[in-house]
């Protein structure tokens, strides 16, 4: 069980199902991985509370760019809700918004003063950690995505050395209907690119499941929005750990992943 002493940020009283921490998730209303991974990725005793940002419209930067500029009504329903910390799981957000614009890092919610976990902010900070300067990206996205995802990394000091693009599916959505094994060869490749670091952007993708193969033979750090974001939330609840700790091959999410997911990793490791 969490220290209450060790850890004074956490909500009190603590509910049974969230002894570590209690985390409301804000992930776009079309996002099928997010959730998942996450809920993978948090350690024991954290509760994943989540709603969906949904936006009638049918441009996919519109609705970008909106789910960035209203976080007051994505917090709404979770009303009195012993939230610790909340997750802005929506990476595309970040890179179309002006700074200013931008989820910052903390959020006020029903008189509550908390930590919020954007996850352009978790991958920027995880990057740091590493003292990685040197980018090889894996994109699921639309080219005028990934142009803004270049150009927000560019503004945040980095060299981006390479971009490969996760092949598109034959239908379905632009970014979330990207599928495992086509972003696991992506990251083969980019592992075999000159950098510091691969990075797999998008929270939507289902990055982590090729992650955790591709990772195991990479000579340089495999990061994900997903990965990153659990590696901050975990560090706002008072667990700090490096980056690094979560690419081991130990790392306990790897077997959490596993037992969850056991034929999308039969297939991806045959």
């Amino acid at each position: 069980m969490t220290d209450r002493a060790a850890h004074p940020a956490l909500s009190q009283p603590r509910p049974d199902l969230g002894r570590s921490g209690v985390i409301a998730l804000m992930t776009p209303a079309e996002n099928p991985t997010a959730e998942p991974e996450l809920s993978v990725l948090l350690g024991p005793d954290i509760n994943l509370l989540s709603t969906r940002m949904h936006i009638a419209e049918p441009d996919m930067h519109v609705r970008l760019e909106r789910y960035a500029g209203e976080m007051a009504r994505w917090m709404a329903p979770f009303g009195n809700a012993p939230l610790d910390a909340a997750i802005f799981a929506c990476t595309g957000s970040s890179y179309l918004v002006p700074p200013a614009n931008a989820p910052g890092r903390f959020l006020d919610h029903t008189g509550k003063h908390m930590p919020l976990i954007s996850a352009a902010n978790a991958v920027s900070d995880a990057v740091t950690a590493l003292g990685a300067r040197r980018l090889v990206l894996v994109s699921p996205y639309p080219d005028s995505l990934t142009a803004a995802a270049v150009k927000w990394w560019t503004a945040q000091g980095m060299d981006v050395c390479k971009v490969l693009s996760v092949p598109p599916a034959a239908s379905g959505h632009p970014i979330y209907s990207r599928d495992a094994r086509a972003i696991l060869r992506t990251l083969q490749l980019a592992a075999r690119m000159e950098g510091d670091v691969v990075l797999a952007l998008g929270t939507g993708a289902p990055s982590l499941p090729a992650l955790a193969v591709a990772s195991l033979d990479a000579d340089i750090p495999m990061l994900s929005s997903n990965l990153c974001t659990a590696w901050a939330a975990n560090a706002a609840l008072g667990q700090p750990s490096s980056p690094l700790d979560w690419l081991a091959g130990e790392a306990p999410w790897r077997q959490r992943l596993l037992d969850r997911f056991p034929a999308l990793m039969a297939s991806l490791q045959n």
